[in-house]
């Protein structure tokens, strides 16, 4: 009889415990589902390069499951990554993230205002200003493009470069330059970086307030604007992406960029954000598990490079303040600019992460070696 009853003890300890161990796989698979499945559903068929469609209407793609949790500053697994150049790219995560893009942006009709949609002295809103009007002068008019720069361009390999001070020592110069068009963000400094960065230029943003915080006394200081100039002349004749209508306040920098590309005949081709391209891009960002509060020009730029690239490579992005051995890393690899609060960088730069591991992009923060995109 006691035989009997400590048998039954040993089976009752038995399933107790084996109860206890499949409750906690359980949660922790479930707390690891969280974490892996980024698969925004973006319909099937071909992109038309030459004419570019958005995907299927809002009913037809049901809205991406957000369900990975916040990182609040914090390193996501590895912060590193590093892949070489000739890794190959998962072509079908390629396409999903295209057609997840062209959803809320197309670069054919979205990119920039076009000389069709304005007359001299119309009055354009502005996106936060909205009770002030920016007024389209002589100057503006002569350099609004005909249609989109970039209307109906396809490329195999691009580099998006970020500007985070991981890109000093990198030696990521050459492999920058050698892809096939290279996006750059808000006018960095190149000269004396080259080895890092690189020089190639294709497609160049600008916010307005660069001017004031990078060019101190340009309005006066004539040697100050010789050196914005001369900063403008390594764009060649490729494009200055400027978004001019977001706030009132930078109504004069644009004005001020406007009259030296026509006073010093630069050959640029301009392209001016229409007002509502913050608005697209959030409700792009909305529509995945990723929350990046307003999305950054970085994160403007992948947007752009997926609707135009077979392969995209990342360079500069790397939101943290040191690197996985303690060293130290700048918030931008020149000047002295500080983290910018409206934006979620870590965020963002999760979901690049994330990309990356999906193989529908490469995320470089290593050294780079002397291998060709």
């Amino acid at each position: 009889m006691a035989c009997r009853r400590t048998c039954v003890l040993f089976l009752a300890f038995g399933l107790l415990f084996s109860t206890a161990v499949f409750f906690f796989l359980g949660t922790q698979a479930w707390q690891n589902r969280r974490y892996v499945s980024v698969q925004p559903y973006m319909g099937t068929g071909a992109v038309s390069v030459g004419n570019r469609t958005n995907s299927p209407s809002r009913h037809e793609s049901p809205r991406v499951n957000i369900t990975a949790s916040k990182v609040e500053q914090t390193r996501i697994n590895s912060t590193r990554t590093a892949k070489p150049p000739g890794v190959s790219f998962n072509t079908s995560e390629v396409e999903r993230i295209r057609k997840w893009v062209l959803k809320y942006f197309n670069p054919d009709t979205d990119l920039t205002i076009n000389k069709s949609q304005v007359k001299l002295g119309k009055l354009m809103r502005y996106e936060a200003s909205r009770s002030r009007r920016a007024n389209i002068t002589e100057n503006f008019l002569r350099l609004i493009p005909e249609s989109s720069p970039l209307l109906g361009r396809h490329f195999r390999s691009c580099a998006v470069v970020g500007n985070s001070g991981i890109l000093l020592g990198s030696r990521c110069g050459p492999q920058i330059d050698s892809a096939d068009f290279v996006f750059r963000c808000n006018l960095p400094d190149l000269e004396g970086f080259e080895k890092d960065v690189g020089t190639k230029s294709n497609f160049t943003t600008m916010n307005p307030s660069v001017l004031p915080h990078e060019y101190k006394g340009y309005a006066k200081d004539s040697s100050v604007q010789e050196i914005f100039v001369r900063r403008l002349r390594l764009i060649h004749d490729q494009i200055l992406h400027i978004p001019a209508f977001v706030s009132v306040s930078g109504r004069k920098d644009v004005e001020f960029t406007n009259r030296m590309i026509l006073k010093h005949r630069l050959p640029i081709k301009l392209s001016y954000a229409p007002r509502h391209t913050s608005k697209r891009m959030q409700k792009l960002w909305n529509d995945s598990e990723f929350q990046p509060k307003r999305p950054s020009t970085g994160n403007i730029l992948f947007a752009l490079a997926a609707c135009l690239c077979d392969q995209i490579h990342l360079y500069g992005f790397y939101p943290f303040a040191k690197d996985e051995k303690g060293r130290k890393i700048e918030y931008h690899y020149y000047g002295d600019v500080r983290n910018h609060r409206k934006h979620n960088m870590t965020e963002e730069y999760r979901a690049f992460q994330r990309l990356h591991q999906r193989k529908a992009l490469v995320l470089h923060t290593e050294p780079c070696d002397d291998a060709k995109l």
